[in-house]
């Protein structure tokens, strides 16, 4: 699910930049795999959303991420849900790596960050004991996000 959406970030980019009906065909079939492949109620998870039959929980970084390759799709139910989704859980979020992608797509949708970054920014500190340079990089956009190119906005 993840690599469909940066996928379709990438692809989305190409776009704007270089018209292609072969790589507008492969956006729509990239939206409609992750509209698949949506959590029941809203959000996604790594994988599919529903397992011998169960449905399974969605999780705040493949929600982040879904969305913000979402973001210039019509806001219709399942986006809605996800966004409500994603700003609920996103309250008690304490993870670098959580936190960084929720304030990167929720700011995409126009939703306050400031509070986020104010508790990513105290969770990072000087950044000498985060040993995942992945995670110290998203923060680094997270933190910047409102004040930069946001890295992952969409041209129109």
């Amino acid at each position: 699910m993840v690599p469909t959406a940066f996928a379709l970030v990438a692809l989305k980019q190409f776009v704007s930049c270089t018209p292609s009906e072969a790589a507008r065909q492969r956006i729509r079939t990239g939206v409609e795999m992750l509209f698949d492949r949506a959590c029941v109620g809203g959000g996604w998870n790594a994988g599919n959303s529903i397992v011998y039959g169960a449905p399974l929980a969605p999780h705040v970084e493949p929600t982040a991420i879904a969305l913000i390759a979402l973001q210039d799709e019509f806001p219709n139910q399942l986006i809605r849900d996800s966004l409500a989704w994603l700003k609920l859980h996103v309250e008690n979020l304490t993870a670098i790596w959580s936190l960084s992608w929720s304030i990167l797509s929720l700011f995409l949708y126009g939703i306050p960050v400031g509070e986020l970054k104010r508790r990513l920014a105290d969770r990072i500190g000087d950044g000498s004991h985060i040993r995942d340079n992945a995670a110290l990089a998203v923060a680094a956009l997270a933190l910047r996000c409102g004040e930069t190119i946001h890295p992952f906005a969409l041209m129109r």
